[in-house]
């Protein structure tokens, strides 16, 4: 679909002219679709996650782990977005049948179509199908024809392994289009510990506590350092990692912690972190033990009210915060207990971590009932004037 008057139908709209046997990259301000893949039932962590990345946009489509959406955003900003397991700009659509006939359509279009100036910087390319979240099998011929005309329009030439621009064909099971899109490059990280939390999901969950410069941020549980890594990726006033085994995990951290002079260590026990003084932080995000293979010491729900008075304790009066990621199982225990600390939880998001169920919890302090009416009255006296 087209959102420019008078543009050919089920091509990509955003692109600068295009000059027969040579592309020149203009300056353009117009909407371009974007589709991003990102972990498995975050979706509505995504909507608000995305804004400071890409300004606003428009939703085309959306489902558990991918989203299709309109933006005036450069390519560049979308292949920043860290919580993108991969990036896409939509080149071209068809409507979804079978999928030989839907991959036979996209290689007509794509002779005629606009390719978006950020995929031409390579010489050769490959093309991959992608369908209902695995790859997929066409007719050889079929994906031939799509090379061809790929090649005829960019004037790029097939290489089937090594370093290349991938354009792939991707079908979503409640998506009723078949998209040509062109891969946005994705930033090389070093490989995570084994069981660490995903760079896509510490991102994630970073952004969904509203992350201000001004922050205090602390993780109580760090482990490996996921969650205090994708906070580096944004201005905070300080970072402090804390984890009670700090010592063991500290011959594997990367050269990012230590380099990075906002972040303080600490090998504090989280129950109680005698080193953070009252009030002083002003927002949380941690992935405490789950108790199905970690031994807390103690009754779950003993680790849980210790754990949630222990942050009620370091947690900025007035505007602390937290996201805390933890099992389905132990989800509703945790969400009481915050809610006897005085807590309240703004929205929980049920995910899969490594295939296994999970939950987020994301909550700020509850503000006591006399400073909300001191507040309406506050609002009351400032609309009569009264100072």
């Amino acid at each position: 679909m087209s959102l420019r008057a008078n543009a050919p139908p089920n091509l990509a709209y955003a692109w600068p002219a295009w000059v027969p046997g040579r592309y020149t990259p203009l300056r353009y301000n117009f909407l371009m679709r974007y589709l991003i893949q990102f972990p498995a039932g975050t979706g509505d962590l995504i909507l608000d996650a995305l804004t400071p990345y890409v300004g606003n946009f428009k939703v085309h489509y959306r489902d558990d782990s991918a989203m299709i959406f309109d933006s005036q955003a450069a390519e560049g900003k979308v292949a920043g977005i860290p919580f993108a397991k991969n990036s896409f700009v939509v080149i071209a659509s068809t409507p979804r049948g079978g999928i030989d006939r839907g991959v036979g359509q996209l290689g007509r279009l794509a002779a005629s179509a606009k390719f978006p100036p950020g995929s031409l910087r390579n010489s050769k390319f490959r093309t991959m199908i992608q369908i209902d979240g695995g790859l997929s099998a066409v007719d050889r011929n079929v994906k031939a024809g799509l090379d061809r005309s790929i090649s005829r329009r960019t004037g790029q030439r097939v290489e089937p392994r090594g370093m290349c621009q991938e354009y792939w064909v991707i079908g979503r099971t409640d998506l009723a289009e078949l998209l040509l899109c062109a891969r946005l490059p994705k930033q090389k990280r070093t490989a995570k510990a084994k069981g660490a939390v995903s760079y896509e999901l510490s991102s994630m969950l970073v952004a969904a506590s509203r992350p201000s410069a001004r922050d205090c941020f602390l993780d109580p549980f760090a482990g490996s350092g996921s969650f205090v890594l994708a906070r580096l990726e944004s201005d905070a006033r300080q970072i402090w990692y804390s984890d009670i085994n700090l010592q063991e995990f500290e011959r594997d951290f990367p050269r990012e912690l230590y380099s990075d002079r906002r972040v303080d260590f600490l090998d504090d026990d989280a129950l109680v972190l005698s080193s953070v003084p009252d009030g002083q932080i002003d927002v949380i995000v941690t992935d405490p033990p789950w108790g199905e293979y970690d031994d807390v010491g103690m009754p779950y729900a003993e680790f849980a009210r210790a754990m949630v008075k222990s942050f009620s304790r370091v947690l900025n009066k007035i505007k602390g915060r937290f996201v805390v990621l933890t099992s389905r199982k132990t989800a509703t225990l945790i969400e009481r207990e915050f809610a006897k600390g005085g807590f309240s939880i703004n929205s929980t998001h049920e995910i899969l971590v490594n295939g296994h169920p999970a939950t987020v919890l994301v909550g700020t302090r509850k503000q006591p009932e006399h400073q909300d009416s001191k507040m309406a009255a506050g609002g009351r006296r400032a609309k009569a004037g009264v100072s």
